[in-house]
């Protein structure tokens, strides 16, 4: 039995996870609670919340077993370390290039969103804020189109239907049949553009892959509207589409 378990919900909740997680390929839920030193009532409850998730599946008779969710975002925090430090030179490359803020995000099927991951600021003293661990919604820029236009159809609705209105300028998306339009040139040229001079930003990104073609994150670069224009915007977007390129390809290597 465990010496002594937490009080709060989501500490116990994530106390479970941790013993499930380290735990029996199967186990029930009198084992579970023994374990946990909890009550079986408490057990219950909290392990609903798991099945929802994922995290936890319905095993033989009235067993229970890690989820598969539980394993793919495990195998997918190792990949996101490693696509991290991988992609750190190609980020500090395209800055020493191109004197912009480079940007790497990685993409989350469960929450359908993107979190940025890491940042090699630019050195120019005019610049658009970026902070690491900063999630993003896809709909909106040019990071967050490198990544949506190369989900399932599916997966696009979904995002698409409960994504409506821009977080940072508050307007509504374009329409369905606009950004499906948009999203047929992202996938027809490689990367995507983003261009907003009323809001001072502009943005070019590639998508990354896996050795399945499942999409990891994407890498761009970010930087005010006002200096989109004095950088030989095809140039600019193909480094980028080429260096997220090369990620895919050692992801794939890594992966195999």
């Amino acid at each position: 039995m465990a010496s002594k378990a937490p009080r709060g919900a989501g500490d116990r909740l994530v106390y479970l996870l941790k013993l499930i997680a380290g735990g029996a390929p199967q186990f029930s839920l009198g084992e579970l609670a023994e374990r946990a030193g909890l009550p079986v009532s408490s057990v219950h409850r909290l392990l609903q919340v798991l099945l929802r998730a994922g995290f936890v599946e319905r095993g033989v008779g009235q067993s229970y077993r890690p989820g598969r969710e539980l394993h793919r975002l495990a195998s997918q925090l190792v990949a996101g370390f490693d696509l991290v430090r991988s992609a750190r030179p190609f980020l500090e490359t395209l800055v020493s290039q191109w004197h912009e803020t480079a940007v790497l995000c990685v993409y989350s099927p469960i929450s359908r969103t993107a979190t940025i991951a890491d940042v090699v600021v630019t050195p120019h003293p005019l610049r658009f804020a970026v902070e690491r661990g900063v999630e993003i919604s896809l709909p909106w820029g040019s990071l967050g189109h490198a990544i949506l236009a190369f989900l399932s159809d599916g997966e696009i609705e979904v995002v698409l239907r409960e994504c409506k209105v821009g977080p940072l300028t508050g307007r509504p998306r374009s329409t369905r049949a606009k950004m499906h339009e948009e999203l047929a040139l992202v996938r027809e040229r490689g990367f995507a553009r983003y261009y907003d001079p009323r809001y001072d930003i502009a943005g070019i990104a590639a998508p990354i892959f896996d050795a399945n073609r499942q999409i990891l994150g994407c890498m761009g670069v970010t930087m005010p509207s006002k200096r989109y224009q004095l950088h030989l915007e095809d140039d600019l977007a193909l480094v980028v589409r080429e260096a997220a390129l090369k990620l895919s390809e050692m992801a794939a290597i890594s992966h195999s």
